[in-house]
């Protein structure tokens, strides 16, 4: 039976489940360290990609990142630490990129996102949310002739999750999107994929609950999960410190998820893999359809009037401030693969943490001993992919209702 809920984290998970809670008849309450979507939500690289919805471990991340390991402008950075924590991730992700493991862990990931893309659909369709959502699909394009020589091996592997894509020679590719220079070597053409502004997604959903009557507390740290008889009495919250009486608690705080749980006996590991982003207003330059550099896995979207070029993953824990080295590497790709002349005197640069679970799985589940507390985290780079599913799952959770897709790889117990 529907009651009180209280949602910790404001970004593209929290407000979803937020939002599907609402629906189902929960009186909600988000809770926010900081701004609504004012984390990973605000600049990341804003695709809507079942094509890209795979575990980052895989077997070629092992060779991939002992070639990147030694290049402080590769798309992956770990940096090296004694952190006992650290270490088993380490092993864990090793694990994780096992042939049988990793393609379960695709089959599990690519159901979310089909299912969240219909989502995205009826959310905009149906319930007028607007945050500049197009389904143009995504353009790959390749830098090195050993890149695309590997494109049709990549194309079999869409079609064989059911997803369309065809491959473009160098001249079909400039045909098809102007804005890139020829120096690109093909690409190929991805089917069905969207795009939109996921901080716009984040401050749509969380106006349309607001005015629903929901409760949005921003800039007031979640410090403590109440527990009280193995069940869910409420939060404490910081400046000022009280508790925030609720039947149901879902934490989807993102890279902080594990240090609220932690309290509780509840072990989580996650990594936060931070990325960049840059973000240019009033290029003429950008592309008609979101384009992805493969070899440098940099993302160039455009939105409107704006352009987001994000990528990178650096390992390094929660250490803020930008690796010059490494956001160059980003503008960079986007310099590659355009014909016009970035403007970076206008750009605006961006981190943020991702939170990475060691085999590239999001937790959707309820906590064992821990009646009412759920938990929605670990989606790393495809939280505004994922965010609808996962909000209906939330709820679905919550009032006890079977999952409308198979949820059994994202229990919590696994990890």
């Amino acid at each position: 039976m529907a009651g009180r809920a209280i949602v910790i984290g404001g970004g593209a998970i929290g407000v979803a489940a937020a939002h599907y809670l609402q629906l189902s008849g929960w009186q909600v309450t988000v809770i926010d360290r900081g701004e609504i979507g004012a984390g990973c939500s605000y600049a990341n690289a804003c695709l809507i990609t079942p094509a890209h919805s795979t575990p980052l471990p895989a077997p070629e991340a092992v060779r991939d990142v002992a070639r990147w390991l030694v290049r402080p402008d590769s798309p992956v950075y770990v940096k090296p630490r004694l952190d006992p924590g650290f270490l088993r991730w380490g092993w864990r992700f090793l694990r994780a990129c096992r042939p049988h493991t990793a393609a379960r862990g695709a089959v599990a990931l690519q159901a979310l996102a089909h299912a969240s893309l219909a989502l995205f659909e009826d959310l905009v369709t149906d319930e007028g949310l607007a945050f500049g959502y197009q389904r143009r699909g995504l353009l790959h394009v390749y830098v090195t002739d050993a890149g695309f020589d590997a494109a049709g091996r990549d194309r079999d592997e869409l079609r064989k999750a059911g997803i369309q894509a065809r491959l473009l020679s160098r001249a079909e590719a400039l045909e098809f999107e102007p804005a890139l220079a020829p120096r690109i070597r093909g690409g190929m053409y991805i089917e069905g994929d969207a795009h939109g502004d996921c901080y716009a997604y984040v401050r749509a959903l969380a106006a349309s609950l607001q005015a629903s009557g929901a409760q949005l507390l921003t800039n007031r740290p979640a410090s403590l999960i109440v527990l009280r008889g193995g069940r869910v009495e409420g939060v404490q919250i910081q400046a000022p410190q009280e508790v925030i009486p609720a039947d149901l608690v879902v934490v989807a705080a993102g890279a902080w998820t594990p240090a609220l749980l932690a309290p509780l006996g509840v072990r989580l590991p996650m990594e936060p893999a931070k990325g960049y982003s840059c973000t240019l207003s009033g290029f003429g330059g950008s592309p008609a359809v979101p384009v992805f550099v493969v070899e440098r896995r940099v993302a160039i979207t455009p939105l409107g009037g704006r352009l987001r070029i994000g990528g990178t993953l650096e390992l390094a824990g929660y250490r803020e401030g930008i690796n010059a080295v490494r956001y160059q590497a980003v503008v960079n790709a986007a310099q590659e693969v355009l014909q016009e002349a970035l403007p970076l005197d206008r750009a605006e640069a961006w981190e943020g943490f991702r939170p990475l679970p060691p085999d590239g799985l999001p937790v959707i589940d309820r906590v064992a001993g821990a009646d009412g507390l759920i938990v929605a985290a670990g989606h790393g780079t495809l939280g505004f992919t994922l965010s609808p599913i996962t909000g209906r799952l939330v709820a679905h959770l919550a009032d006890g209702r079977p999952p409308t897709v198979p949820i059994e790889a994202f229990r919590l117990d696994r990890l």
